[in-house]
């Protein structure tokens, strides 16, 4: 696969003569995953534990393991952030991640996805962000 930045994508866009050839070109440059394969990827890649990544999540047991096992196809935005945070990801992982959920991807300008991207960086834990999230009035990452 080969890894284009959103500027390099939206030049190219913009020059293409016909729409065809852009989305010709995309089915060879992002896979087509479904979010347990790429969160398999990440654990593989950063040698994580399930276990130990499902216990950091707070995330209910079995839910996790659904969502890891493929049976659970859409989960929420916030079971994967927290499952992208337990995992330590890098902010283009958790994109990604968003991405191959189908749930929408962080956004700068947005207070509560602004903590998340802060905690992402910063590499905190969940009960740690839930904890900003708290002292500035947002809701927590798991209800």
């Amino acid at each position: 696969m080969t890894d284009k930045d959103t500027l390099e994508l939206e030049h190219q866009l913009s020059i293409a003569e016909e729409i065809e050839t852009i989305l010709l070109d995309d089915r060879d440059n992002i896979p087509d995953m479904t979010v347990s394969e790429y969160l398999t990827e990440l654990l593989e890649k950063h040698q994580l534990n399930k276990t130990d990544v499902i216990a950091a999540s707070n995330l209910d047991r079995h839910y996790a393991y659904h969502i890891l096992s493929g049976e659970k196809k859409q989960p929420s935005r916030q079971k994967v952030l927290a499952l992208a945070i337990a995992m330590g990801l890098s902010k283009t992982e958790t994109q990604q991640l968003l991405y191959y959920a189908k749930v929408n991807q962080l956004y700068v300008r947005n207070t509560w996805d602004k903590v998340i991207l802060h905690a992402i960086e910063k590499k905190l834990s969940v009960q740690e962000t839930n904890r900003i999230l708290s002292d500035f009035h947002l809701s927590p990452l798991l209800q």
